[in-house]
This record gives C-alpha cells, structure tokens and sequence, in this order.
C-alpha cells in the first residue's frame, strides 16, 4: 500500500458498537510439495482433499506439480469440494521439469498478474495477489502480496546450482519496485545454512532484505537439534516415489519480507504461527506415522501427510488489517488525518458538526488503548506514546473511526 497514504490520509472503517467490528482478516498460508503430482498415483487427490480440507488454506503455493489437467484435479476435487465454491487457481506455467502454482480464496484476495523466473533447472514463478478490502471497487490502493514458489536443485554437491538459481530470484525480485508483503515458498533442498550459499542470498542477494519468519539458521541435515523444524521425509519405507530415511531434513521454506513483521504495509505475521504440519518433533529419522503416536493433527490427516508426499507442508498465518475509505456522509466536508510530524490525529470538521463523545485509540487486535473524553485545544488527539504499528481511532458517539500508522 501507498505509505503516504497511509499516513497522511484517515481511511474510514464503518464500525459498529453493537457487534465487534473486525480490525482485520487473518490469512492461512500453506506451501507444499507434491511429489510428483498426479503422477506415480493420481488417486491421491482423495489424500490431499483431505489435509486440504483440514487446513483451509486462503493461499496455497504448491511445486512438483506436473500437469494442468493436475492443477485443474487440485482446484476442483481437493479445494472446491464439500460446498466449498471460493478457490481459484493462477494460470498453469508448463516450465522444463515439475512446475509450481498458486490457489487463493477469492472471497478474501483477487489476483493481479503472474511472471516466470526461468533458470538453468526450472522455472521459478512470480503471483501477484491483492487483498479485498471493502472499498475494492472504488479505490485502485489495497493491499498486495508478492509470492514466489520454486524448487531448487536437489542433492548435496549441488550447492552452488542451487544459489544461482537463488541469484536469479532475488535480481528478479530487485526489479520490482513496488514490492511489498514478498512470500517465497516451495522446496528448497538446503542441508543448513552454515553450507549453502543461497541462504544468505536468499537473505539478503540483491540489495533484498528476506527473512525467516521463526529465525531458525543451523545445519538442519541429519540433526536432532532441528527435530521440531524437519520437513521430509515422511516416511522410512519406499513407496510412490520420493525420499526415506525418516524426519532428518529441513528442505522446505516459506520466506516473508520484513515488512511482514509490523504491519509495514498492512499485513502481518502472526508470531507463533509458523509450523511443519504433522511434525511434533518426537520422530527423528522415524516415519511420521512411527511410534509414539503423533497427535499434532487428527489421525485421518496424520496418514494423509504420509501418503500424500515424503514433504510435510509449512503453515503460517498473516494478520491483514481492513481498509476502507468511504466517508460517512455526517462527516461529510470534514478532513480528519493522522500527522507524522508532531504524532497528532488532527480533525478539521465541517461547519456546524458536534464533534462530542469519547475517542477511542484501540490496537488491531480490539483493545482499547487510551480514551480522550474530547479533543485538545487545536483540535487534535496526542498519541506520541505509542509504539511503531497500526492503530485505530474510534469516534464513539458516531461508530466510525479512521485507521492511521505510527512510523
């Protein structure tokens, strides 16, 4: 979003104090690799149905996908199933090699445009999405997310294969200037961080700041210490293609920019969120279905996870606030903006409007900060004290308030 939007213009959010008005949406993110989908065994849109069905994802970036008439299998019997109509699919990018794509939950986000990143090995994918805040049809500012999914080399010896492949991604993503809320998931085939270029040039190749969201650097491969954090493989015994050995490895990532930690441009992540789905951290170089019985997810998804791919999925949540712009009409003629300056909501209200009643400074998550009974002598709200972040002030009497960031 525009930052000088944000704060140097009141965006209006209609608020009612009959129900609890909601600051914001909270966004389920999931990467997964498929192994090989639908090849090897195409019935196993059944196995992913039902983790998908569990999971809810409102974004799903998915590699080692190998066909459209697979991507189309996704969409129609895994995501919209059961009632469900809202899932929509980026459009399919045959690359050399598997291929990746994007489901979102059109209900909550729109979809932009989409470029290829192409490399020696396969193609890297770009998706733009946008979330869609209640004044979609009248403003062209919202909210966007810039999404990457890739599958870099595999193997051990690979390493410097794999940081081209990472060069190319983040000089691609250098050229977009008007990045913001950047994901990038998929398999990354890193052994740890101590031996693989390409995760400092994830982090910080081409002048691009990239973060991982639980700040986990180590050398994953074949390390207990990590056992909470491994993503593959799933399984000891060979079946269906992919990788044994047990939980050993932490491959798969999804990366976020550090926007994402401060509502820099309206979204969030939500601290915590950030897990390997089905990995309880008891079953190092164990199958994921091995004793002690692993109770992180029902036991019907449990043996879906094994089934479905020697790759555990990587869930997070993101925090996006609403945004509206509409002025109410008994505001009309008003000007009412937050000023980076002095740190001051200042209000200039139309001729003859009672500006009465308390106003309310409340945080995203609904708690109410401070309260001013009235506004001071130049007409104005001090809010110095507060911390860096996104806030909302409310306009009791009126049940309207405007949303205002603190740099």
């Amino acid at each position: 979003m525009n930052k000088l939007k944000i704060t140097l213009l009141a965006l209006f959010l209609n608020l009612s104090l009959q129900t609890n008005a909601q600051l914001f949406d909270t966004l389920s993110v999931m990467s997964y690799n498929l192994l090989n989908f639908p090849n090897v065994n195409p019935e196993r849109i059944d196995t992913l149905k039902g983790i998908l069905t569990y999971v809810k994802p409102d974004i799903l970036m998915v590699c080692e996908l190998n066909s459209a008439a697979g991507g189309d299998d996704i969409l129609f019997n895994a995501l919209n199933v059961g009632g469900e109509t809202s899932y929509e699919s980026c459009t399919f990018s045959d690359g050399p090699d598997t291929d990746n794509l994007v489901y979102y939950n059109s209900d909550i986000l729109g979809f932009k445009e989409q470029n290829v990143i192409t490399t020696a090995l396969r193609d890297i994918n770009e998706y733009v999405l946008y979330y869609k805040s209640s004044d979609i049809a009248t403003t062209p500012d919202t909210t966007f997310f810039y999404i990457y999914v890739c599958h870099l080399k595999a193997s051990t010896g690979f390493e410097a294969e794999r940081n081209a492949e990472a060069q190319q991604l983040k000089a691609y993503i250098a050229t977009r200037t008007n990045r913001q809320n950047i994901l990038i998931g998929g398999d990354f085939n890193f052994y740890g961080s101590d031996t693989e270029p390409a995760w400092n040039t994830i982090l910080s190749g081409s002048g691009v700041t990239i973060v991982d969201p639980i700040n986990s650097p180590g050398h994953w491969n074949s390390n207990p210490s990590y056992a909470a954090i491994h993503t593959q493989s799933t399984r000891t015994a060979s079946f269906g293609g992919g990788s044994t050995g047990g939980m050993d490895d932490r491959f798969d990532f999804i990366f976020m920019s550090p926007d994402l930690n401060s509502y820099g441009n309206d979204a969030k992540y939500v601290p915590g969120s950030y897990k390997a789905l089905g990995q309880d951290g008891l079953h190092y170089n164990d199958a994921l279905i091995d004793a002690p019985l692993n109770t992180s997810v029902p036991f019907s998804v449990l043996h879906n996870l094994y089934n479905m791919s020697d790759h555990l999925p990587v869930l997070m949540k993101i925090s996006v606030a609403t945004v509206s712009n509409s002025i109410p009409e008994m505001l009309a003629g008003s000007k009412i903006w937050y000023s980076a300056d002095d740190k001051k909501i200042k209000f200039e209200f139309a001729p003859g409007f009672d500006p009465a009643g308390n106003f309310l400074i409340i945080d995203l998550s609904g708690k109410v900060l401070r309260t001013f009974p009235e506004l001071e002598n130049d007409s104005s709200l001090n809010v110095s004290d507060l911390d860096s972040g996104l806030y909302v002030m409310r306009m009791e009497r009126y049940e309207y308030a405007i949303k205002f960031a603190v740099e």
